[in-house]
Formats: structure tokens, sequence, C-alpha cells
């Protein structure tokens, strides 16, 4: 027996309820997400991180998008970025570097546990926008 059947095995039915509808969650929170971010905006429409001033001089659409995905997600790890945004594992890491040493993106946890979110000591993006 594989060790996740063993230990769905000993789960009750209760229990699986539960992590079936917390995987259903994650799943429909990161695909409507990923919806939301690959969605061109409507004509008009400006990005929201890009009237921020501290934003580096090189910013480019990866951190834009990786920002507008944070905000909507709350936090995520690199592959969680990547898989939702379809970018390169080394695009996702450089523009994830720049956004924290511009301190608009923080990391917490490690190794594999590490994720990131926005900043909570910037300005809400809405604000930084109307700038």
């Amino acid at each position: 027996m594989m060790p996740t059947q063993h230990a769905t095995a000993d789960m009750t039915d209760g229990e699986r309820r539960r992590r079936i509808a917390e995987l259903l969650c994650k799943a429909i929170s990161l695909a409507e997400a990923t919806r939301v971010l690959k969605a061109p905006p409507p004509s008009g429409k400006v990005a929201v991180f890009a009237a921020s001033s501290k934003m580096p001089k090189d910013t480019g659409p990866e951190e834009l998008r990786i920002m507008d995905y944070l905000e909507l997600a709350g936090r995520g790890s690199p592959a969680a970025i990547r898989d939702a945004l379809g970018l390169s594992r080394s695009a996702t890491y450089r523009a994830i570097h720049r956004l924290t040493v511009a301190g608009h993106v923080v990391p917490s946890g490690q190794t594999r546990m590490l994720a990131y979110q926005l900043n909570k000591s910037e300005p809400p993006p809405q604000k930084i926008a109307l700038n």
C-alpha cells in the first residue's frame, strides 16, 4: 500500500470531506487568480502597481503580474506563482528577487516552505495607483 493510501485509510469520512473541501477551495482560488491575471485588461485601464515610485526602474510585466497574483491569492510559493502565471523558473526568481529588494514583497518560511506575500507596511495598491 502506498503511504498516501494508508494515510487516507486512517481518515474518517468527516476528515476526508474536510480535506476534499480544502483542496477544492485551493484549486478554485488558484484557478480564479490565474483567470484574472491572464485576462487582458479593459482598454484604458492602467496596471495597479505601475504608479508606484518605489518600483525599480527596470520593472517589467513579470513583477506587475506577480504583485497582482499576490494581491489576489494573499501569498504564494515560487512554484505556485510560476504555475499560475506561466513564467519560467528563472524569470520567476529574478522578478521575486527584484520585488523583495524593492520592499514590495516579503518572504516567510524557509526552503521548501518559502512563500511570498505583499508587504503590509506599504499602502494598498489602490492608493498607490491614485498618487
